[in-house]
């Protein structure tokens, strides 16, 4: 990796010598003139010693693109400023990482992933006895984004917009499977992301759709189905969720001749059960926003929640625990696969 340090005081060049002496051996240093001055360097006949004739930001002209690796010992501010107008691309720019003058901290501040920046700074930092600051999201989180993974592996990645996208699946916690280069890589979970590695041009991908998701569905009566579809599409549309996955939904027994809910769900394909309120009070631990109103009605807390719970497997979790609509109340509910 070629690699240029940059300092303009006394002691940022004692961090530039124990960064050359403990991490980088080839090292280009560049040394302001009045350090130079202010320590006779050009007479000791330093190895790879540059001094800086000019503005700093009119000699990253000339080097910005020269060195993979670029640290400046100076105030994380003021190399903002220095570097502003030279950076172009993530995939393109050079790592940039800061060291304050004493040694005590060092910050990947530009390409943490694919410049390297990121690890770079702890090689540093372990080398130089400082501490090292990364705030990449998926650093911070103890998770790997797409393009640190293809740094790593040593290729290329295909589109960088597609690996922010699926890297950003990867900091919110969403499972992401990999696929190698093998005949079957078997996956036991439901996935939002993909990462495929492969030397091949043309890749077949074939998408299954699960039959998995439970609705629990209360709404107010006389509610048209045009509604209850609209909001049934919304929150499956929300939860990232095909229409398609749905694999039946339920209510409560008052509904069982609810005329629009009854219309929406054979649009939709939908099979429907409800349960009878014997069924929903053995649930009602499940009712977290608990409505007076319903109570007084019905005889219970909640309906979407317990009904949602009693027509799954009773293996999986609730991706939506309750959401109201205008007087539609939906919970969905995730089998185990």
């Amino acid at each position: 990796m070629r690699t240029a340090v940059y300092c303009v005081s006394k002691n940022g060049y004692e961090t530039c010598l124990k960064i050359r002496n403990n991490v980088y051996k080839n090292l280009h240093i560049y040394v302001s003139q009045r350090v130079t001055n202010m320590l006779n360097l050009e007479i000791e006949n330093v190895e790879n010693l540059f001094v800086i004739n000019e503005r700093v930001p009119i000699l990253l002209e000339k080097t910005f693109d020269k060195y993979d690796l670029h640290i400046f010992v100076a105030a994380l501010g003021a190399v903002v400023r220095i570097i502003e107008g030279k950076f172009e691309s993530k995939d393109t720019d050079p790592a940039v990482i800061t060291v304050d003058d004493h040694a005590n901290f060092v910050i990947s501040l530009l390409s943490g992933h694919l410049g390297g920046a990121n690890e770079e700074c702890k090689k540093i930092a372990n080398g130089i006895g400082a501490i090292p600051i990364i705030t990449t999201a998926s650093d911070v989180g103890g998770k790997i984004a797409v393009d640190t993974l293809s740094q790593k592996i040593k290729a290329k990645l295909e589109n960088l917009e597609d690996a922010k996208r699926v890297t950003s699946l990867i900091v919110n916690g969403e499972n992401v499977s990999i696929h190698l280069p093998k005949n079957i890589v078997e996956n036991d979970k439901i996935c939002a992301g993909a990462i495929i590695v492969s030397n091949r041009k043309n890749i077949e991908i074939s998408k299954i759709i699960p039959k998995n998701i439970i609705l629990g569905i209360g709404c107010k009566r006389n509610t048209p189905k045009e509604k209850i579809i609209e909001k049934i599409s919304y929150v499956m549309e929300t939860q990232n969720l095909e229409m398609s996955s749905i694999k039946r939904s339920a209510s409560a027994w008052v509904k069982s001749d609810e005329i629009g809910l009854l219309e929406a769900m054979e649009e939709l394909n939908i099979p429907i059960e409800f349960f009878e309120k014997e069924e929903i009070l053995k649930m009602e631990n499940l009712v977290e926003e608990r409505s007076e109103f319903v109570k007084n009605q019905i005889g219970v807390y909640g309906v979407s929640e317990p009904c949602a719970y009693l027509a799954s497997s009773k293996r999986g979790s609730f991706l939506v625990k309750k959401v109201k609509l205008e007087g539609v109340t939906i919970s969905i509910f995730e089998e185990e696969m």
